[in-house]
């Protein structure tokens, strides 16, 4: 029994996978199982999912093959850009199993960009209660299980609204999977996908490079805005084949359901396996209105209904229905003198960047290294200076704010390093709280016209950046009148009118402003193509679309004002003047 037990390790057993996913999915909870890179463009979730072979449900089948696995994660724990997973995984099996437990860390580089990394315990076994003389068994005989370490690295990318990629490895570090004394060594797994969209039908192709081999699997589905989807695909060969369906049932639940079937052996002992998943994603927005369906392009009519000048039919549709608005609004109450404001840097006043995220803390610029712990301040200081250090010393122990910079005058490094040390002594927080910034390589003064910057300043960004708006007017032969398409906000008002003369235009590019070129504020709006010439007025039926608007407020305050201190903040700055 031992050689034919090591003869079922070699091949099939090992090449038994864990539950996974799509490594481009964005709506399949099972994607980060794949691609770790993928949890920095899904919504804060926690999935469970088994698996079941038609022949080993139960325990006394004799085929009892199990899988299963738990995961969460959350895509924006740290700042705006880091998130981090976790997910549990085990395979059983009559005479062996295994189980992972796994962290993962992503990050987004770009708004199209992620990578992603995973580290897993590794626990494999074989189930002692199927094997004869345990204790002279040479198949176990030097030991029944061992824990080990695994690795993934992935990357995300999606450079077109309707193009994902993806890319990445695993068993990077090469862990040894032999159970007894000799040495098994995985080989390094490296994974790659791509889908592309057209309107609600996706096409989607995994290729993953193994010791096995190359396995290509390809796939189509149909999806729709809320989660749902619905997805049919094989292997390369068509040696295995699979169809999924996933449910938005309401709110923040939905269910998923695949069934595989090994089409290369339809008479086999296995009539497939059954894999069901349950998702709930958390901050899920509520309901929104039903998405219209696209435009027919196919004009049907009963021959004995045509008349010989059919009435003109209106009809106006856009392919995104949601837009989510995101808007950084900066503050700066600046309370000094206008001699003093010129030996302040315009990175201390606070600029907006080009993207959304909030940069709170640092200035930039390298910290100085290797201070002096012999440098004091000088007992000289006046009774207002000394309580403003105490009190920021105190804040800093309660970790309000965490960081302190203390910025040099010229290059006098003297003060600073005193008052550097002084506050390390007196508090005994870390270096990490509190360092000295070199001017060199600190954002110098500007003049005095450059210096003025505005008390507020906000700038939004739009996710979709525009969409299209397609115009379609069946029947419509008179050229010679007005086309108007216009769109309101949920009170009726018009926001913004787009009209010409002549048969309308086809398409409209859109960038989601009103008539001033600002952005569109939170709301239901709704748009409706109309046409008035020389025959009548004809209007098509009105369609809505939501905005969704996040406003994240900074506020940045400049003073000589020792009270200042106490109140709240992130981060201060202590600059030295003469």
């Amino acid at each position: 029994m031992a050689a034919l037990l090591v003869s079922a390790w070699g091949t099939p057993t090992f090449g038994q996978q864990f539950i996974t996913g799509p490594s481009t999915g964005l709506d399949d909870p099972k994607s980060m199982l794949q691609n770790p890179a993928t949890i920095s463009f899904h919504r804060p979730q926690v999935a469970l999912g088994i698996k079941a072979h038609q022949v080993g449900v139960g325990s006394e089948s004799g085929v009892p093959l199990r899988e299963g696995f738990v995961g969460g994660s959350t895509p924006f724990l740290i700042g705006d850009r880091i998130g981090v997973g976790g997910t549990v995984r085990y395979f059983d099996s009559p005479i062996f199993k295994k189980g992972a437990f796994g962290a993962s860390v992503t990050g987004r580089i770009f708004r199209f960009l992620s990578i992603g990394a995973r580290v897993s315990a590794l626990n494999l076994s074989y189930n002692q209660s199927e094997f004869v003389g345990v204790g002279e068994d040479p198949v176990i005989g030097g030991g029944a299980g061992k824990t080990t370490w695994t690795s993934t690295v992935g990357l995300f990318a999606k450079p077109l609204p309707n193009l994902n990629l993806a890319v990445g490895g695993r068993n990077l570090n090469r862990p040894n999977l032999a159970l007894g004394g000799d040495s098994f060594q995985a080989q390094p797994e490296f994974f790659g996908g791509a889908s592309y969209g057209v309107g609600a039908v996706r096409a989607r192709a995994e290729v993953t490079n193994s010791r096995y081999g190359l396995d290509a699997r390809l796939g189509i589905e149909a999806y729709s805005t809320d989660g749902s989807f619905i997805r049919v695909g094989s292997d390369a060969g068509f040696n295995n084949g699979r169809i999924e369906g996933q449910l938005h049932v309401s709110g923040p639940l939905s269910v998923n359901y695949q069934y595989n079937v090994p089409t290369s052996d339809l008479r086999g002992a296995s009539t497939g396996s059954h894999q069901f998943t349950v998702l709930y994603e958390f901050g899920r927005t509520p309901e929104l209105p039903e998405r219209p369906s696209a435009p027919s392009m196919v004009m049907e009519a009963n021959r004995s209904a045509v008349e010989s000048s059919p009435e003109p039919r209106l009809r106006v549709a856009s392919g995104h229905q949601i837009l989510q608005h995101l808007e950084k609004r900066v503050e700066r109450k600046i309370d000094v003198p206008q001699a003093v404001l010129q030996n302040v840097s315009r990175e201390a006043l606070g600029r907006l960047d080009s993207t959304i995220a909030s940069h709170r803390g640092r200035t930039r610029g390298r910290p100085a290294d290797d201070i002096p712990e012999n440098i004091e301040v000088m007992d000289v200081l006046s009774a207002e200076y000394d309580s403003t250090l105490s009190r920021v010393g105190r804040r800093l122990q309660d970790g309000t704010p965490s960081t302190l910079d203390v910025l040099q005058k010229d290059q006098d490094s003297v003060k600073a390093y005193g008052l550097y040390n002084r506050v390390r002594a007196e508090t005994g927080v870390s270096s990490d709280q509190v360092r000295v910034v070199n001017p060199a390589n600190s954002p110098t003064p500007q003049s005095r016209n450059r210096q003025a910057l505005p008390r507020e300043e906000s700038r939004s960004v739009l996710n979709p950046e525009s969409t299209t708006l397609t115009l379609l007017y069946p029947y419509l032969s008179d050229e010679n009148g007005v086309w108007t398409l216009t769109v309101e906000d949920g009170a009726g008002e018009v926001v913004r009118t787009f009209r010409g003369s002549g048969s309308p235009t086809q398409q409209i590019e859109w960038a989601w402003t009103d008539e001033q070129g600002e952005p569109l504020d939170q709301g239901v709006y709704r748009y409706q193509l109309a046409w008035e010439g020389p025959s009548g007025t004809y209007k098509s039926e009105r369609q809505k679309f939501t905005v969704q608007k996040t406003v994240r407020k900074v506020t940045i305050e400049v003073t000589e004002n020792p009270k200042g201190v106490d109140a709240p903040s992130d981060a201060l700055e202590l600059r030295i003047d003469k």
